[in-house]
This record gives C-alpha cells, structure tokens and sequence, in this order.
C-alpha cells in the first residue's frame, strides 16, 4: 500500500468545509437576505399600487362605456326616435298629401342628420316611396314605384342642394314588391322599432342597417316606415372615440354579428361583403372574443382577463331600443398601469444599485479566498499530470528491448494513449526516399488492441506529407474537414470513427542532415499546452529507434527464409483435380498441424460459368490450371485443391513447424495474382477474382480407403475462405492477423477493418499489397 493510501482517523474533513463555508457561505446568505427584503418590499408596494391603479381604471372604464353607450344611443337616435317622429307625422298627414309629407320630412332629415342613409314609406297595397342620398351628387334622389299597362317602372327624381329637379330617370322595376322584404315583413304587425340584419346599400356600397315601424294612415292604408342607418359612419365614430392608448370598442348584434367597430372595413373585407360572415375572427380578435363569451356567461359588467399573456380589462354593456346589440370594450391593462410600472422599474433601479454595491463586496471577499482554492487545485492538477508523464516516462525506460528494431516497441503507444487520453495512438516510419509512410504500430485504447504494418503514399496523400515536411506539432479539430488531414481521416480514421487529431514530426539525422524520420498521431486525445513536452520526448525515443531501423529492414528485405528444407520435400502429385498429399520422410501427414498456411482463390461466375463459347475458355483454363501447378512446384507447395471455382492451395503441412511455409505461399499468392491478371486480361475477359489467406494450427489426414484421399480442415481453411469471399476489390489479397503479424516485416499491408467469424469471434483484417 502506498503511503497516499492510507487514511489518518484523527484528520478532520469538516475544518474544510467550515472554512468554505465562512468564505463563500457568509456573503452569498447576506447578499440573498438583501435581496429577499428589496423584492418583498418592492413587491408589495407594486401590488398596492396595481391594485388601486385598477380599482381606479375599472371606475375610469364604466365613465367611458356609459359615454360611449349613451353616443351610440345618440347616434341610433336618429333612427328610434326619428321613426316615431315620422310615425305619427305621417301617419296623421292627410291622404292627399302623404306622398309630399314623407319626401318633405326625409329631405329634412338626410340634410341634417349625415349617418342616416335613405327613408322608404311602403303600403299594404304594394306602393312604395323612397328619398336617398345622390351617389352621384350631393342632393337627393326621390324615388317613386308606379304602375304602368307594361308592367311596374321606378320613376326617379334627382334634385339639387335647393330643391331643384335636375333631371328625371325610368327603369323597371322588374316585379319589385317591398311587402316581401324583410324591412317591411317584420314591422307591419308590431308597434316597437324592428331592426333589420345589415345589408349592403346597392348605390353607395356601404353598410347599412334598417330601422322599420308600421303605421296606419288617415285612409286607413297600413304603411312601413324605414330608415336605412350607415355603419360604416358608426364605425368611423368608434375608430374616433380615445378609450385608451390602446382601447377599442366593437358593437355586436343579439347573434353575434359584427355591427360596427374597430377597422370595419378590414372586416367586410374579410367577409368578402357578406354580412352573415361578419363575426368574430379567433385569430385577430381574440380579446373581443374572450370578453363577449364572458358576457353570455355572465352578463354586463367589467370582466378582467388574461389573452396571449397579457392582461387586458373588458366591459360588455346592451344597447337600449335594439335587439339586444351590446358594445364590447377591451383595454389593455398597461395603458393604465404603465405608470405604476415606471415607478416600480425606478425603485428596481435603486435596488439593483444597492444589490451591485453589496454583492461587489461579498463578491471581492469570497473572490480572495477562491483564488487560493484555485491555486492549490491547479498545482494539485499539475503535480497529477506530472506525476502520470513521469510514470509513463519510467515504463518506457524499464521497457526491454525499447530501442531494438527486432523488437516491438508497444509500450510507446500505450503510454501516449494513456497520457494524452487519446482514443488511439500510431507510430509511423518514414521510408527512405520520403515517398511513403509505414505504420509500426497502431494502438486502440478502446479495444486494447495493437496492429501495423499498412502504407501510406505522398502520391495519395500530398497535402498531409506536406504538413509532415513543416515540422511542427499541429491538432485538428476535425480531421474529415481540414484538406491537410482529410486523406488521412479517410484512410485510417473513418474506419474507427474518430474525428479530431493530433500530428507530432519526429526528426531525426541522417548523414549529420535533420530531417522527418517519421510522425506520431493522435486521434481524440486532449489537446493541451503541457502535452507539447511529453510528445517531443516520446518523439525523441522514436526517432532513437528508428535510426537503426533502416539496415535491419534492408537486410530482411533481401534476407529470404532458409526454403532449404521446404525444397526438399517431394513435387506434389495431381490426381483427377484433387492434389494428393506428397511424403514427407516416408510419412504420410496425419493429425494436428500446428503452422499450416491455406490460400483459397474464388474466380466470379462470369469467368466459369460463361456459356458464350466454352470452347474459348477451356484453353484458358488448362493454362491456369498449368500455370497453378508450375508455382505449386517452385514454392513447394504442400498440395493443391480444385473445388467448383474455388482454388485450394496449403503449405507447411508437418509435424514440426515449417517457418517458411507463410512466406512461400505468400511469394505463390503474388505470382499466382499476377499470373492470372496477365492470362484474363489478355483473353478480353474481366480479371475477377480475390485470394484469401490465413495462418495456423489445422487437422489433416487421408480419408477413404483406395485410393486414399488427403483433406485440410479447421478454422484455418474456413477463415482462409471467408477472406476470399469478403476482398473488396479484384485481384485482391485479403488477410488475417495472424497472417500479417507473421509477414509485416517483408511485405507491405493496408488495414481493411473488423469482420467477424462465428465461433471465432472478432478479428481484424489486411490487404497484401506488395513486398518491401
């Protein structure tokens, strides 16, 4: 045990806690109480006066709804009390002069009343008279419905500001009867004003609504008088009323029907001229909707409310001599607050100032003990980070073998992972001419797995060789959108989805001339200042060992395997398609091999399957299959295996393991991919085909009785196989680990990913590209 480990009894925790809590604790309670009391007080004095200001808005309010009921009043007065007025004019006019009597009055009235539109007089004999503003002038039209041996004319008669007949117009009237319209239907049998459904007036095209009272006259005739009252001038009367800042007012008929109120020509417009449609729209008149379905709920009265939140005061009061018309009010409730508000922001003002002065001082307070916290925790954080760089400083060093090029160094990407928190860490080794990079060592802290051995080219990667060529440690946020780091992301990174990455040059000497020997890269690890450091070293030991990595890869380069033995084992024999197992010492193979190398070269459908002209391909492939047995014998192969379009090739099939037996079927894999590029393609045929490999332990033996036959099985040839099926590209050499951890050194492999293999599990993969 450590001796950090160890835990005093006699400490105590709670002096730590007691000091926070007199340096941070104090201060921010009294600063909170301060504030605690200016917003009670500050509340409380703007709910006083919110409420008085309210009680005196509500009494403000039912002085302007009485003022504006009793205008409304007025100006329907013209028609309620005018048409008693006219009902007893007329109605005791004598016979003879009734026409005359009712034109006189109607004149009189439309000069001196402007909201009154026109006057109708019908009978119970169908007759009919009509005075009306000129649409054209400014003085009458006096209109007369006669009866004629064609049928029924209207005779007009329009007359200037004085009286005088300007001119005269007929036109039919084409079977008018005012018995049938609603005016006079509605009033001939009741005493009391009937009130029509407004209508638009056909001369002006303006509003109107109709007032009607019926009347017996001194010949005994029952009459309709009627009068047409303008709501568009009632509207303009509304719009000029100065409820509020913000007030209106809107009148409503006993169904809901808009009468006249606030922008009534919006409102017709909207209704597309129809008075039916005339209602209250949800989307631009809420609150005139909230406040009339709280007057069919609850009656006249104040009715304060909330709408889109906002609080607004409503007032609903009827109209006398109507039926049933009321007038709506809506204020919002600021317009008469809004002082109250000034007053209640200015107090907030001054209490804010009070706050800032007191939370200035508990804050320089507490400021002074927190930076001494702050201090101790960074050198506690530093002191950490020093302490892990030197840890991973000291498993380098004790590491055998670190600087030995025939040993793998995986120490150095293991520390840098967990140093820098990296997702993984690579180490890679800048070929002698500069033209390409070679992965020593690739390490996933996620999966705690190592690999290596792939290429990178300056011809595939220009711009991230010409980042290496600067020399300077750079990080990249995002890898995949930096053009410097983008073929990179693309080749290495994707597969493993990180994203961010750091690139750190190692320099080294060659001839006395410093130059980038290789690179080390990062992928999502922190990047920080004090990480700078800890890489130059890292970078520095690289570069120590790969000094001497150059000779001992030449040297293996041209260093083959001693194939001494293997070229003593005896030619294979082909017996019918199925290539029998040679003697290996007078002994048959039997049993367990524990270092067998299978390859399975899988030709496509087209190539032979085509039924075109077998007669073509049969040449074809006699010479493949020549050409297979030709590098069987060169390499010493262990034995050779048609099955469908499938080509079986092992070595290495010993009791004893056979060190050569991966690299000779290697060396046959890329002289059987070229031979077979070079006879396809100069046959006109599509070369497709792909060649797996794999490296390992099998069970062999002769099976049958005569003549005995020579199998190959175990998860050797079933994952040599699955690689065939799986190669991504034609021609391509696909694989395993266990195949590339045995051949990195010689040739060179590209990382294809994962795969997975039932039974087997998880396992990486790599593509054979070439010798070194």
């Amino acid at each position: 045990m450590t001796s950090d480990e160890i835990i005093d009894p006699t400490s105590h925790s709670d002096v730590s806690l007691r000091r926070k809590f007199i340096q941070v604790g104090v201060p921010v309670l009294g600063v909170l109480l301060i504030l605690a009391t200016i917003g009670g007080i500050g509340w409380h004095t703007y709910q006083t006066t919110r409420e008085g200001v309210l009680q005196l808005t509500r009494q403000l309010l039912t002085s302007v709804q009485r003022y504006v009921v009793q205008d409304v009043s007025d100006y329907l007065a013209a028609a309620t009390l005018g048409g008693s007025f006219a009902k007893d004019f007329v109605s005791h006019a004598p016979p003879a002069v009734t026409r005359n009597a009712f034109y006189a009055y109607g004149a009189s009235m439309l000069r001196l009343v402007p909201q009154i539109q026109s006057y109708y007089l019908a009978d119970q004999n169908g007759g009919f008279i009509l005075v009306e503003r000129d649409p054209n002038g400014k003085g009458l039209e006096y209109t007369e419905l006669r009866s004629t041996a064609s049928g029924g004319i209207f005779h007009h008669e329009f007359r200037d500001e004085k009286g005088k007949v300007i001119r005269t117009e007929e036109n039919p009237a084409d079977n008018y009867d005012p018995r049938v319209r609603a005016w006079y239907a509605n009033a001939i049998n009741q005493d009391t004003v009937a009130w029509s459904a407004p209508t638009i007036y056909l001369t002006t095209r303006q509003l109107v609504i109709t007032a009607s009272t019926s009347l017996t006259g001194n010949d005994g005739l029952r009459r309709v008088f009627a009068i047409n009252v303008s709501l568009n001038l009632l509207s303009q009367f509304l719009d000029g009323l100065k409820i509020s800042q913000n007030g209106n007012a809107i009148i409503l008929d006993g169904s809901g029907h808009i009468i006249a109120g606030h922008d009534f020509s919006k409102i017709v417009a909207r209704a597309g001229n129809d008075p039916s449609k005339m209602v209250l729209d949800p989307n631009t008149q809420g609150a005139f909707q909230r406040v009339y379905d709280r007057y069919r709920v609850r009656g006249v009265g104040s009715h304060p409310f909330t709408y889109d939140d906002k609080n607004y005061i409503g007032m609903a009061q009827t109209l006398p001599s109507t039926n049933g018309w009321v007038v709506l009010i809506v204020a919002p409730e600021n317009d008469f607050a809004s002082f109250a508000r000034q007053s209640g922001r200015e107090s907030l003002q001054f209490s804010i100032i009070i706050v800032v002065l007191a939370v200035v001082l508990a804050g320089l307070l507490a400021r002074q003990s927190r930076r001494t916290e702050h201090v101790n925790q960074a050198f506690v954080r530093q002191k950490a980070q020093t302490d892990m760089e030197a840890a991973a400083l000291q498993q380098v060093a004790i590491s055998p073998g670190l600087l030995d090029v025939s040993e793998e160094a995986l120490v150095l990407t293991e520390e840098l992972t967990r140093v820098t928190g990296a997702r993984r860490a690579s180490l890679w080794r800048m070929l002698h001419d500069g033209t390409a990079l070679i992965c020593e060592d690739n390490f996933d802290a996620r999966v705690e797995g190592h690999s290596g051995g792939f290429e990178l080219s300056r011809k595939d990667m220009e711009d991230f060789f010409k980042l290496l060529d600067a020399g300077a440690i750079v990080s990249v946020t995002s890898a995949g959108s930096d053009p410097r780091t983008a073929s990179f992301e693309r080749s290495v990174m994707r597969d493993a989805g990180t994203r961010s990455l750091m690139v750190c040059p190692i320099r080294g000497t060659n001839n006395g001339r410093t130059e980038i020997v290789g690179v080390l890269t990062l992928e999502d690890a922190r990047s920080a200042p004090y990480l700078v450091y800890f890489l130059e070293i890292i970078s520095a030991i690289t570069a120590i060992r790969f000094s001497g990595t150059a000779e001992v890869v030449d040297s293996e380069k041209e260093a083959a395997p001693d194939a001494s033995a293997a070229a003593a084992l005896p030619a294979p024999r082909f017996d019918e398609t199925l290539m029998q197992a040679p003697t290996a010492g007078d002994e048959i193979g039997q049993g367990l091999y524990p270092s067998v190398a299978v390859m399975v070269i899988t030709f496509s459908d087209p190539v032979m399957e085509s039924d075109d002209n077998v007669a073509t391909l049969l040449p074809l492939i006699d010479r493949i299959a020549s050409e297979v047995q030709d590098i069987a014998r060169r390499y010493n192969l262990f034995s050779v295996k048609v099955a469908g379009h499938r080509l079986i090739c092992m070595a290495g099939c010993t009791r004893e393991s056979d060190p050569t037996a991966v690299w000779r079927l290697a060396e046959a894999a890329l002289a059987l991919r070229e031979t077979c590029m070079m006879l396809l393609s100069s046959a006109n045929i599509e070369p497709i085909f792909s060649i797996g490999m794999d490296f390992g332990p099998a069970m062999g033996g002769e099976l049958g009785s005569d003549p005995k036959i020579f199998n190959l099985w175990g998860e050797t040839v079933t994952l040599a196989e699955l690689m065939a099926q799986g190669a991504p590209d034609v021609g391509t050499i696909e694989v395993t680990e266990r195949v590339y951890q045995a051949l990195r050194n010689r040739y060179l492999f590209r990382s294809r990913g994962s795969f997975y293999a039932p039974r087997s599990g998880t396992g990486r993969v790599y593509v054979l590209a070439s010798r070194r």
